[in-house]
């Protein structure tokens, strides 16, 4: 395949695979706590006007034990249909996430699908309600590594902060393998802009958190119109997550970054250089 011009669609703004969120902060208890207390109360008030409107048919039931457990049942339904329809049509916010700046995505960062959702608000009703209401949910997420409670280790869903486009950025300095210093030196990184170089720079950061499939399934989607953009043909051999490595080394020592940081990222998880033939057609990556 010849190399890769770049033509028009280089100017185009890179858009991660699947909407996948690269940079995650998940969110604590405190702040989930919160925003679960503000969704009962807007469900209080939901609940209150479907019972109510419910109350005719409650009645043509008969006998108060039949009232009770239509009640019990209805309102339960009217718990996992909010939350998710909520987390399913508003990109894993409700009411209560969205005013304290979380939502809900999967564990490699993508948009919580429908089935995930579901899952998540059916084993809500045991882990956040079961008596004492919400100890089960608290004490998951403070022993998980992930900070998950029972539905987002069944739905395989993560709680996030949303950062905001003016927060603050710590400095990650990133360097090539070791042998892959003049492979970085040749890439001609001017055309990427700032936002394209934090794509790069977030999913080198969330390596270490990344299961293997979901790791190379975003390099090989990031390092496709990352080298489009810059015009280069990466040989066959060339690994899509160091192909990222070595551009974001590029592109902060073509920016002032001096010679390579102190602190290198992303190499860990494919071992010592060289990486050998990664079966990739040059110039795009199969995926």
């Amino acid at each position: 395949m010849p190399p890769v011009a770049a033509g028009p669609d280089a100017a185009q703004p890179i858009i991660t695979p699947e909407a996948v969120v690269l940079d995650l902060e998940r969110a604590g208890v405190a702040s989930r706590t919160i925003a679960y207390a503000l969704d009962l109360l807007a469900l209080a008030v939901t609940l209150l006007v479907v019972l109510l409107a419910g109350n005719v048919v409650v009645g043509d039931l008969g006998g108060g034990g039949g009232g009770a457990l239509a009640a019990v049942l209805t309102s339960l339904l009217v718990v996992i249909a909010w939350f998710c329809a909520f987390e399913t049509l508003w990109r894993g916010r409700t009411l209560g996430k969205a005013a304290m700046g979380l939502r809900v995505v999967g564990v490699d960062g993508s948009v919580v699908r429908f089935q995930q959702a579901f899952l998540r608000a059916a084993v809500g009703l045991v882990d956040v309600f079961l008596v004492p209401v919400g100890f089960v949910a608290v004490v998951t997420v403070l022993l998980s590594p992930r900070d998950q409670r029972l539905g987002d280790m069944a739905a395989g869903t993560l709680v996030v902060r949303e950062r905001s486009a003016g927060s603050v950025v710590a400095p990650a300095w990133f360097r090539p393998p070791p042998g892959w210093e003049r492979y970085a030196a040749s890439l001609d990184v001017t055309p990427l802009d700032a936002e394209t170089y934090g794509l790069v720079r977030s999913y080198l950061l969330r390596v270490p958190d990344l299961a293997a499939n979901a790791r190379d399934h975003l390099a090989v989607r990031l390092a496709n119109p990352v080298a489009t953009r810059i015009g280069h043909t990466p040989p066959s051999y060339v690994h899509p997550h160091v192909f990222l490595l070595c551009v974001a080394a590029a592109w902060q020592q073509a920016h002032g970054g001096g010679p390579y940081g102190p602190t290198p990222y992303g190499a860990a998880p494919y071992g010592p250089a060289p990486y050998g033939p990664a079966s990739y057609g040059p110039g795009r990556y199969g995926g």
